[in-house]
């Protein structure tokens, strides 16, 4: 459960949101449906059946936050593989703690944090693939446009492990904003997702055989029916085959979550690898308050937080958020810090630990 949020918003505001919003809803209605009619699929859809995977199934996932300081912000990067072997879950992990550099500004930080969650993700990964004979890792195997170097790097040698290792790798891509078929090309405002949500029923997969980018085998398939988004993108390398795509398919089917629509075992990987504000804060103020006992206050300079977030960590220890209400009169609304990143140090381990639960959604 996310946290929830307190904010008293001018209800001026409130109003003027809700109208904005209104309206986008409508204008997006407008032009599925002149756009709908348009969609033409080289080939049927076809319909996937339900098969779990015989073996032992892996998945891995990254996760990510930031904590703003008064000068600079500190990021921290973390992942783990989650084992199902029969008996329990066991489980590979790793973090790191990263700083903003001096001179780089919010949103390349926040770019850079990304590449490093990602590139660390995929690098455990490749140390899980021989956990498994099948192995699936949160985002896409067709390397993302805008990441280079290590996560480059990263993504091939995760293929070429799992292919030494024999194991069946799927990328499994939550978020699809890929423009990839090229009979949408005509709808340049669509992308597939979008395109595919319009005729997609649920189980079905296309394009069908997967097509091929980059070395990459690539098909959307539908696990959800509106109101959730529901369409996913899977990556498979293309030394798999088509027959070896197809059963990865058949097991996500046969195990996808009834609440969050993926694998089972990626929602676990994805639950226990998220580290929400709240924890974040909490394990601030701890360390704070043990660490600055005794200190000059003064002393304090580089390790307060950023204006707004201090207060917020108050409210949060008293008690969670509630939910926004519009207020008569001058705004009081919280805004969220800039996103940011402190020392590198690193930890990591693997076995059967039991996952974090200290944080609250």
């Amino acid at each position: 459960m996310s946290e929830r949020e307190e904010v008293e918003t001018f209800s001026g505001l409130v109003g003027l949101l809700r109208e904005r919003v209104t309206h986008y809803i409508r204008e997006g209605i407008a032009g599925a449906r002149s756009l709908r009619d348009g969609v033409r699929l080289r080939g049927e859809p076809l319909r996937v059946g339900g098969r779990l995977w015989e073996g032992r199934v892996a998945a891995a996932d990254g996760g990510s936050c930031t904590l703003p300081f008064a000068d600079r912000s500190v990021g921290f990067v973390a992942a783990i593989s989650v084992l199902d072997d029969g008996g329990g879950f066991r489980r590979r992990f790793r973090g790191d703690l990263i700083v903003q550099a001096e001179g780089e500004d919010d949103g390349a930080f926040s770019d850079r944090l990304d590449v490093e969650r990602e590139a660390m993700m995929l690098s455990l990964a490749a140390e899980a693939v021989g956990d498994a004979s099948l192995l699936i890792v949160d985002g896409p195997l067709i390397p993302r446009p805008k990441y280079v170097g290590e996560y480059v790097y990263q993504l091939r040698h995760l293929i070429e492990e799992a292919e030494r290792a024999g194991t069946a790798l799927v990328g499994f891509v939550k978020r699809p904003q890929s423009r990839f078929l090229e009979e949408l090309e005509p709808y340049p405002a669509l992308t597939d997702r979008a395109a595919l949500y319009m005729v997609l029923d649920n189980h079905q997969a296309y394009p069908w055989p997967p097509r091929r980018r980059e070395g990459v085998l690539y098909t959307y398939i539908r696990l959800a029916m509106p109101p959730h988004a529901g369409v996913f993108r899977i990556d498979a390398p293309e030394w798999m085959g088509e027959e070896g795509v197809m059963e990865a398919l058949r097991h996500i089917v046969a195990s996808s979550d009834p609440q969050r629509f993926v694998p089972a075992i990626l929602a676990k990987a994805d639950e226990e690898v998220k580290m929400s504000r709240r924890l974040v804060k909490d394990i601030y103020r701890e360390a704070f308050e043990r660490e600055t006992g005794g200190v000059d206050p003064r002393l304090w300079s580089l390790v307060t937080l950023r204006w707004g977030e201090s207060e917020e960590a108050r409210g949060l220890r008293d008690g969670g958020r509630r939910p926004v209400r519009a207020r008569q009169g001058r705004a009081h609304a919280e805004r969220p810090g800039p996103q940011g990143g402190v020392p590198r140090g690193r930890a990591g381990g693997e076995g059967h630990h039991a996952a974090g639960r200290e944080h609250i959604r």
